[in-house]
């Protein structure tokens, strides 16, 4: 069953609602759920929800079902919400959780409007006793939403119906009543009062996005509250796009916008909308009385490159925005306008008409949670966690969620829990979530941040590789982590280490090693698949590469053949080599803002490097990795004769080494595979799979082969591919960079 089949539900009435003839205020607000659906959507008992049915959303509660007759894929409301929210019993509606916001906010402010009764009576004492008899109610309730109906209410001889308006300022939202702080007011034919001034446009309440609420909500205070006629150059653009990678939150940021109630929300997201619709949006926008707030919602949609008519839309939506700042400039205000886009990244999707001064100037990222963030969103869920263990659950699953978007996380969650049930059969037994459902979830999901990319390379230990003792020990010490001790010296890790020397030599199973035994996230990519035809996109493939290793991090970026994108500026042969090389010098400069995100780098050709790129705070460490020595080598030949199951026993592992002086590492396991290739047929062996005893010791008239007559022949054929002058030559290249 898909994820959009589990969210969708028949709906009845509670069964307190059927037996009796008016509604039942109490628990209105609630939609009671199976238990199995219940955990398997990862509901939290009196949490949000989001209802839909149609194109109408609006929010509840959500409560675990006690009616053992109400079965699975059955919802149950009370009348008084079925009404509100326009439901019938025959429909099929969508409730899903309403991410990073489980809990129930109070009711500051419940405004109520009278349907019937004589409303010129509601005056003076008269309606404030209405208004304390609606509070009473309410109190009864619990939760109060918009367009719940109060019948029939009676006080004094005189009766009133009276409908919820909003609540704090909201029409479609659920909230606390609260005796001690919530204020009911009642629209009635009042005496004229003083306009009152717009409230405040503030986002607050999405766990884990602190720093980039008050980033938006700061824009929003000098967009509208803070004086800057004496200032027009700061009038500009009242424009802003949000942008970060899948499931971090853009579209919740944009909902939770529109529930602020704060003006007329007019979104953009129909790739059917014409052009000229989309200026017709921003000039009504403009002409209107109250506020507005245009929301476009991946913007990439309307003017992506794929789009047909993308420079029309390009162009409409930078009319509209000149416009208002044009407006804004003349008032010596701004209007009552904002216009809030997303995307996944700033400068790739948005083209250089729509980040001029007027249009969308200012950008805030949303990055993939930290640790902190990613458990500050899990508390937020109230997961089914053991009671005594949750925190210690909560704490363990955030450490180990790198690179893990919100929506990830709450994927992980969901694999949890149906985990649960699939371990758990009877649905009466409430045992919560185990350690072990999570840690199976944690194989099944995997982040969005790393689809596509090379996240699991061989596994190589240090162990594997023979020798090289002082480039593992240079590298183990670019993982350790200066010490916290303030008595103890402290020290800055190098953030980038370029690998060179003679073709062959372990460079790129050294990189596979770091990544294996680090843990770290790992991005390798070959320098010669960055390269593209097309202009600028070379440069886009590097930023999106960095930004996914920020994002990822801790990670490791490898790049294999650097030379191929990195050559020397005086020797480029087009201006996209050096465009290319601009970008990656760009991106390692701006390593004290991408945390934890190492480069580590493998070239044959170092002289072929333009010389920014080995200046302390990109390269800051040069290791020539040189021809396997004796030991190394030695190593190469046993894990040879462990894999092709040639008989090392009784042969002289220290004398090959000593012979194949002069070899690469890459030279050396060739050898092995030409010298055993034939042997493995002309024993009759099935495939070359060997003897039955597991050694290739036999020919086909059983006579032992002489494991190193054979070996020592396939060295004689075969020619050294490093010289003496390749070698002088990383020596010459290596004093020359380091005078």
């Amino acid at each position: 069953m898909s994820k959009k089949e589990l969210d969708r539900y028949k709906v009845r009435l509670q069964s307190t609602d059927l037996t009796q003839k008016t509604p039942n205020y109490k628990h209105s607000a609630r939609v009671f759920i199976h238990a199995a659906d219940f955990h398997t959507s990862g509901f939290s008992s009196g949490g949000l929800c989001f209802v839909e049915s149609g194109s109408v959303r609006r929010e509840a509660v959500t409560w675990l079902q006690r009616d053992k007759n109400i079965g699975k894929g059955i919802v149950t409301v009370s009348r008084a919400f079925q009404r509100a929210a326009g439901l019938t019993l025959e429909d099929v509606i969508r409730v899903t959780p309403v991410p990073g916001g489980s809990d129930v906010p109070d009711a500051g402010a419940i405004v109520a409007r009278p349907v019937s009764g004589d409303i010129s009576s509601l005056a003076g004492r008269e309606l404030e006793r209405w208004e304390f008899e609606l509070e009473r109610r309410l109190e009864i309730a619990i939760e109060a939403f918009p367009g719940l109906l109060l019948e029939d209410l009676t006080l004094n001889g005189t009766t009133f119906s009276f409908v919820i308006e909003s609540v704090n300022g909201s029409g479609t939202n659920v909230a606390k009543y609260t005796p001690s702080s919530t204020r009911v007011t009642i629209l009635a034919e009042r005496a004229p009062r003083r306009p009152e001034t717009t409230a405040r446009l503030e986002v607050r309440g999405i766990p884990g996005m602190q720093n980039q609420l008050d980033s938006l909500n700061n824009d929003f205070l000098r967009f509208f509250e803070v004086d800057l006629s004496n200032i027009p150059d700061m009038l500009g653009s009242c424009g802003i796009v949000v942008h970060g990678s899948r499931g971090t939150g853009k579209s919740l940021l944009l909902n939770r916008l529109a529930n602020t109630n704060w003006g007329t929300v007019v979104r953009i997201e129909d790739q059917e909308m014409k052009h000229s619709m989309v200026l017709e949006q921003f000039k009504a926008a403009g002409e209107r009385q109250t506020p507005t707030m245009i929301l476009i919602d991946n913007i990439s949609e309307l003017i992506g490159e794929a789009r047909p008519s993308r420079l029309s839309y390009i162009k409409a939506i930078g009319q509209g925005l000149d416009a208002l700042a044009a407006k804004a400039l003349k008032q010596g205000r701004r209007p009552k306008v904002v216009v809030v886009a997303t995307c996944l990244d700033y400068f790739n999707d948005i083209p250089d008409d729509l980040r001029r001064h007027t249009r969308f100037r200012r950008h805030i990222a949303i990055p993939i949670p930290d640790g902190a963030a990613r458990k500050e969103i899990i508390r937020s869920w109230k997961p089914w966690f053991p009671a005594e263990s949750s925190e210690k659950y909560i704490s363990d699953l955030g450490d180990r969620t790198h690179a893990y978007s919100p929506d990830d996380l709450h994927k992980v969650y969901e694999q949890a829990v149906l985990g649960r049930f699939r371990r758990v059969k009877d649905l009466s037994n409430e045992e919560p979530i185990s350690w072990d459902d999570i840690a199976h979830a944690l194989k099944e999901v995997r982040p969005t941040a790393m689809h596509d990319i090379n996240l699991k390379p061989p596994t190589v230990h240090w162990s594997d590789i023979g020798g090289y003792d002082n480039v593992k020990t240079a590298l183990q010490r670019v993982m350790r982590t200066p010490p916290t001790d303030p008595n103890k010296p402290s020290f800055v890790p190098p953030k980038g280490i370029l690998l060179y020397g003679p073709p062959g030599c372990s460079k790129t199973m050294t990189a596979q090693a770091m990544a294996t035994e680090s843990d770290f996230n790992f991005f390798a990519v070959k320098g010669g698949e960055l390269l593209n035809m097309y202009v600028g996109e070379t440069e886009r493939s590097i930023r999106n590469l960095f930004r996914r290793a920020q994002e990822a991090s801790p990670s490791i970026v490898f790049f294999d053949e650097i030379d191929s994108i990195a050559g020397s500026r005086s020797s480029s042969s087009s201006q996209g080599g050096v465009q290319a090389l601009t970008t990656l010098l760009t991106e390692m400069a701006g390593f004290e803002r991408k945390g934890d995100v190492f480069v580590l780098a493998a070239t044959n050709k170092p002289d072929a490097l333009d010389p920014a790129l080995l200046r302390p705070g990109r390269f800051d460490q040069l290791i020539y990795v040189p021809l396997p020595d004796e030991g190394a080598r030695r190593t190469i030949l046993a894990a040879k004769a462990r894999e092709l199951r040639f008989p090392a026993a009784t042969m002289d592992l220290d004398a090959l080494a000593r012979e194949l002086d002069g070899y690469s590492g890459a030279e050396v396991a060739s050898i092995c595979d030409r010298a055993f290739m034939g042997v493995g047929f002309d024993a009759g062996d099935d495939g070359g799979a060997g003897g039955g005893d597991g050694d290739r010791d036999g020919d086909e008239d059983g006579e032992t082969v002489d494991a190193m007559r054979v070996l020592r022949e396939a060295i004689r054929s075969t020619p050294k591919l490093v010289t003496r002058e390749m070698l002088d030559h990383f020596t010459i290249w290596h004093r020359s960079v380091r005078k």
